[in-house]
C-alpha cells in the first residue's frame, strides 16, 4: 500500500517535471553607440600631416572628404559644418602639401595620385575604407575633386563643388553618381552654372545652388 502510495507520488512528479518548459533568458538590448563630442580633431596620420576630422554617429569613420581652395587651411570649413557632417556620415578635412609661405596656410600639389593617395592614408588611419565618398571642394579643391573623381569615380562618387577656378565637365564625370555645383551671389557663377548644365544635359546627376551674398572665399 505504502509503495503503491509512494509509486504514485513519484510519477505525478515525474509528470510534472517533464511538463515544465525551459526559462527562456531575457532578451538585452545591445548598446548603442554613443556619439563622441561634436567637435572638429587633428588626427594623425602617419607620414603626412594631421587631418581634420569629425567623426560619424557612434564615432564612424568619416564618408566625406573636404578639400579646401588656394593657400587655405581646413579646420575653419570643417568646424563650420560639423553638425550636418555629423548627421551625414562624417567629414575629414585634407590639408594641402605644399606650404604658403611660413604660416599654417597651404595649397595642394595638382598631381591626383598623390592626393588621392594621402586621402587613402588618413582614412586608413580612424579605420575608414575609401569607397564610395563625397569630395566637398573648394576653389582649387573643387579642381583637385573633379580629376580625383575623374580617375577614381568608384572611390569618388558623388561631389559638391564650389567655386571651381575652371568649368566642370561632363566628360570627366560621366561615371559619378551626382553632384552638386555651388557658386557665391557675387562669385563668378557661369562656370558652376554651365557645369550642372553640362552634366545634366548628359544624364549625370546634377544641381545648381548659390549662396546668397557671398562671394569668392566667404
Amino acid at each position: 500500500m505504502s509503495l503503491a502510495v509512494l509509486a504514485a507520488g513519484c510519477s505525478k512528479e515525474e509528470r510534472a517535471l517533464a511538463e515544465e518548459r525551459p526559462v527562456e533568458p531575457a532578451a538585452v538590448d545591445a548598446p548603442e553607440a554613443v556619439d563622441p563630442p561634436l567637435v572638429a580633431t587633428e588626427m594623425a596620420v602617419p607620414g603626412d600631416l594631421p587631418a581634420f576630422v569629425v567623426t560619424g554617429r557612434g564615432g564612424a569613420c568619416p564618408r566625406m572628404v573636404f578639400l579646401h581652395g588656394m593657400c587655405g587651411h581646413g579646420l575653419g570649413y570643417v568646424q563650420a559644418m560639423q553638425g550636418a557632417a555629423r548627421e551625414h556620415g562624417g567629414v575629414l578635412g585634407l590639408q594641402g602639401d605644399v606650404p604658403c609661405g611660413g604660416g599654417p596656410f597651404s595649397k595642394y600639389s595638382p598631381n591626383p595620385e598623390e592626393q588621392d593617395r594621402r586621402i587613402r592614408s588618413a582614412l586608413a588611419a580612424c579605420g575608414g575604407e575609401a569607397e564610395d565618398l563625397v569630395v566637398i571642394g573648394y576653389s582649387q579643391g573643387a579642381y583637385i575633386a573633379e580629376r580625383l573623381a575623374e580617375r577614381w569615380p568608384e572611390r569618388y562618387s558623388r561631389l559638391v563643388l564650389i567655386g571651381a577656378p575652371t568649368t566642370p565637365a561632363a566628360a570627366r564625370l560621366r561615371d559619378i553618381r551626382g553632384a552638386v555645383m555651388i557658386s557665391g551671389e557675387h562669385d563668378a557663377k557661369y562656370r558652376m552654372k554651365e557645369g550642372a548644365g553640362g552634366l545634366m544635359a548628359a544624364k549625370i546627376p546634377a544641381v545648381y545652388r548659390e549662396m546668397p551674398g557671398a562671394r569668392h572665399g566667404e
